[in-house]
């Protein structure tokens, strides 16, 4: 009998030092970054706003002392592989999706985005209206083996356009730039000089490009299938250990709705990126992003 106690007692203590060391293990975030404009820019005197990224990583830096930040710059598709080996890390800017993926698992949104749009160069665009309609019927343009399409290669953009492309095999005959350094300025390169004919993107990268570069990247808009804003979202790597993604984004998740989407700060980083392309903006964002914050629904993570 005594022997029975003493060893329950041995298994009791062990469950509850095991508490107690996960209960005391100090949380932990590597942010990825890239190098690609206008989401992840430096602030310095020619760009005096942080790029889109940057500073909301920043602010949730600051209103969680209590968690460990590292800051790992990458590029996008290392970034990819690294949240699929669960990593505990989390990548700023991705596109907000209700559930989870194998990849990652998502915060609430975060900032409201417009819609995609095919971007070209002049003599192409011309061409693209003519044959594919003001606004671009977007699959009659992807079927058309006349157009150059080209993507950097671990790009996507939710649904339903990644549901176009995946039922088209659009990347199979798309000429795929590879995400390494400067990705963006990369592939509108290429645009530029015609080595391509379009791409598909936001219009405000076109805009950054066309500013700092003194280019002429043409915004054509998508007319069918209709688009929408896109929402975005912190994205933790949903396969990381001891339920990573859903503890940390409890956290990160309270420092949004209580600091930092509410910020005069944050919301005047994302007007000057978004509002050249997005004028109305701050309506957006009070509907998609500020409103939502009422709702007690959001304090915590509700998984499937």
């Amino acid at each position: 009998m005594r022997k029975h106690l003493k060893k329950a007692f041995y298994v009791i203590s062990s469950l509850l030092l095991g508490s107690y060391v996960h209960a005391s293990e100090q949380l932990s975030i590597t942010w990825l970054e890239n190098d690609s404009g206008p989401f992840y820019i430096e602030k310095n005197e020619t760009t005096p706003h942080a790029g889109l990224c940057n500073e909301i990583t920043d602010l949730l830096i600051t209103a969680l002392p209590h968690i460990k930040h590292t800051k790992v710059t990458i590029p996008q598709k290392r970034a990819n592989k690294y949240l699929d080996e669960g990593h505990m890390a989390c990548y700023a800017c991705m596109i907000h999706r209700e559930q989870k993926t194998h990849r990652v698992t998502y915060s609430i949104p975060t900032t409201v985005y417009p819609p995609f749009t095919v971007l070209s160069n002049s003599e192409q665009a011309e061409k693209i209206y003519k044959a594919h309609g003001n606004p671009v019927s977007l699959i009659s343009l992807l079927t058309d083996a006349h157009f150059m399409y080209g993507q950097n290669d671990a790009r996507k953009f939710g649904n339903p356009l990644d549901n176009i492309a995946k039922n088209i095999k659009l990347y199979d005959y798309a000429a795929l730039s590879s995400t390494g350094s400067q990705a963006s300025y990369a592939l509108l390169t290429q645009l530029e000089h015609g080595y391509i004919d379009y791409t598909i993107d936001y219009p405000f990268v076109a805009d950054y490009y066309n500013n700092k570069y003194q280019q002429d990247i043409k915004k054509l808009a998508i007319g069918d299938p209709e688009q929408h804003v896109v929402l975005g979202a912190i994205g933790c790597s949903t396969s990381a250990p001891n339920n990573y993604a859903q503890r940390v984004l409890v956290d990160i998740n309270n420092a949004l709705k209580n600091t930092v989407l509410p910020s005069e700060k944050y919301q005047q980083n994302q007007r000057a990126w978004l509002e050249e392309s997005f004028p109305d903006f701050l309506n957006y964002y009070q509907r998609f992003i500020l409103a939502p914050l009422k709702s007690p629904a959001i304090d915590g993570l509700e998984l499937e």
